[in-house]
């Protein structure tokens, strides 16, 4: 916009210069000593500008494209003028015409007028921060035109994009040759980049492939941990501003609180497996429980702590927003799973949820009677919301127990060590908080007996969704928006033995001692196949379970876990 509207400067000044060489033309002498002066003045500023190039740029670098600049300091403009004018004042005095000679030495005026300002302009990008400001236009441009008028994205938008990528090669560029100045002042060309409400998802899609570049430049490539998480905090704000800006933010917002689930438990694994070094780790696992900590608080609408204006008021204030976020959120076990089940009681009913799930209460079952109790139904504008949105109770049930089984299926590993340096709060090898984590689901209990578990247990299995209800709707909001993090969306009926798990869980004893009849029932019903991946799943993700030859005894000891909540009231009583 900003070149087009120099374009039609230049050319209304062109014929402006043309009506006063046909209306006062020169003699051949004083054309030709003024143009000597434009043309020594003019030879002056294209060598300024070459010298200044050749110091600043480098021939080799696509970001800043040569596009690009020429865009920003009107270089073709100025030389065209340049040869427009030579054209003329040459015929002019070859052929004996005094319009033509006078016109060509005015547009050698025009020239170096133009010429001031390419050197002023081109003088800016010199330095550091009148570089960043060119490329975060250029970025913001880049971002507006990629992807289609639904503001979704997918790798085809970005592939297709040669100023994305010109980025991504940049910044790739710059970490692999570990030049953390580099990285931060592409990290804050990014940030810096304003787009318009069309583009901010897609700004937030190229925020979170950045992250995922310098997590994986961190653990991988040896790159200062400090610097990448610094950056890191620095696009998780940015994503966060942008997620306030959009008229739909539950998507975004979900697919980085999962991707950051997804770094903490990766860069454990890689840490113990001696891939990355734990000082590498121990970052990115303070990263990642850090910033879901504050997404967590953004979301609530009424946090125990703010640290600023962003965080006050939730970003999520439609039920189906905070269903969709609440569902990603509690994948690859990350940091606060259950804690953030609190925002979403008060988003889904309006009130507030009094309860300690560290001391058992289950806000799941709390919610259930919130919205579907019959006498005990909540009457707020909220519950009224959330009602509408679930459509029964079999609905709500069938949610939670579909949410359910992403969580189960995507736990740490427990019997991979987990290093002293590497926990943090919220992210412990404590099988306490992997109890209160999974009793959260556990104590949604809308069944009582082995027979109703295993109808649950096929329901889930072959039921379709029904159209408008919230799972259907929670898919068809994911349809269509790609992340490019290595982290993509499992369906729960693609998780068979996770289904199986979710739905003994609600039949374990949540007590010690407590009568466990009805969870060996179930598990005897189930085929020896399920019952064996059941087991493995069982072994990999519960404490105790490993340890057991019987798939039926893998299981009930796995989930004893349950039964360590709460074990401090109980003492204490």
């Amino acid at each position: 916009m900003v070149q087009r509207r120099r374009q039609v400067v230049l050319c209304v000044c062109a014929v402006v210069l043309a009506l006063v060489a046909v209306g006062y033309p020169r003699s051949a002498d004083d054309v030709v000593a003024a143009t000597q002066f434009s043309i020594a003045f003019f030879a002056t500023l294209l060598t300024g500008e070459a010298v200044i190039f050749a110091l600043t740029f480098s021939a080799a670098s696509s970001w800043p494209s040569l596009r690009a600049i020429d865009s920003h300091i009107a270089f073709r403009e100025w030389v065209i003028i340049g040869w427009i004018a030579a054209l003329f004042t040459a015929c002019g005095l070859l052929g004996g015409n005094r319009i033509s000679a006078t016109y060509g030495a005015l547009l050698f005026l025009l020239a170096n007028i133009f010429g001031i300002f390419s050197f002023i302009q081109l003088f800016g990008l010199a330095s550091v921060g009148g570089r960043n400001r060119l490329l975060c236009r250029t970025l913001a441009e880049a971002l507006g035109q990629t992807g289609g008028a639904g503001g979704g994205s997918s790798d085809r938008d970005f592939e297709n994009s040669p100023g994305v990528n010109a980025y991504l090669s940049a910044i790739s560029q710059a970490m692999t040759s570990n030049d953390p100045t580099a990285v931060r002042n592409l990290v804050d060309q990014l940030v810096g980049a304003e787009v318009g409400e069309a583009a901010a998802e897609r700004a937030v899609v190229l925020h979170i492939d950045v992250l995922h570049r310098l997590a994986r430049a961190a653990l991988v490539s040896g790159a200062d941990p400090i610097q990448a998480t610094a950056c890191g905090h620095v696009l998780i704000d940015s994503v966060i501003r942008l997620c306030r800006r959009l008229p739909d933010p539950a998507s975004p917002l979900g697919a980085l609180s999962r991707y950051l689930a997804w770094l903490a438990k990766t860069a454990l694994l890689m840490s113990v497996r001696g891939v990355a070094s734990n000082r590498s780790a121990r970052e990115l696992v303070a990263l990642s429980t850090d910033a879901r900590s504050r997404i967590l608080r953004c979301v609530d609408p009424d946090p125990k702590s703010a640290d600023g204006p962003d965080e006050i008021g939730t970003l999520l204030p439609e039920p189906l927003q905070v269903l969709m976020w609440s569902s990603d959120f509690a994948e690859f076990h990350g940091a606060h799973q259950a804690g953030a089940l609190y925002g979403v009681f008060e988003i889904l009913t309006g009130t507030k949820f009094m309860g300690n799930y560290w001391d058992g209460a289950s806000i799941l079952t709390q919610l259930r009677r919130s919205l579907f109790g019959g006498d005990g139904n909540v009457n707020t504008a909220a519950a009224d919301a959330a009602r509408a949105v679930f459509g029964s109770v079999e609905e709500y049930d069938h949610f939670w127990a579909l949410t359910s089984v992403t969580a189960l299926a995507t736990l740490r590993d427990c019997r991979v060590a987990h290093p002293p340096e590497l926990v943090r709060p919220e992210f412990t090898p404590d099988h306490q908080l992997l109890g209160a984590y999974l009793r959260t689901f556990a104590t949604h209990r809308y069944f009582g007996t082995a027979e109703e578990a295993r109808t649950a247990l096929l329901g889930l299995v072959s039921r379709t969704s029904v159209p408008g209800s919230a799972i259907e709707l929670v898919h068809h909001g994911r349809v269509g928006r790609a992340y490019r993090v290595p982290a993509p969306h499992v369906e729960p009926q693609l998780r068979p033995a996770a289904m199986i798990l979710a739905v003994a869980c609600r039949l374990a004893p949540l007590t010690p001692g407590g009568y466990e009849g009805e969870l060996r029932g179930f598990l005897a019903m189930l085929p020896s196949v399920s019952l064996r991946i059941t087991a493995g799943l069982a072994a990999r993700v519960l404490p105790g379970a490993a340890a057991q030859t019987d798939p039926v005894e893998a299981v009930v000891v796995g989930l004893k876990v349950l039964t360590l909540v709460g074990a401090h009231t109980r003492e204490g009583a």
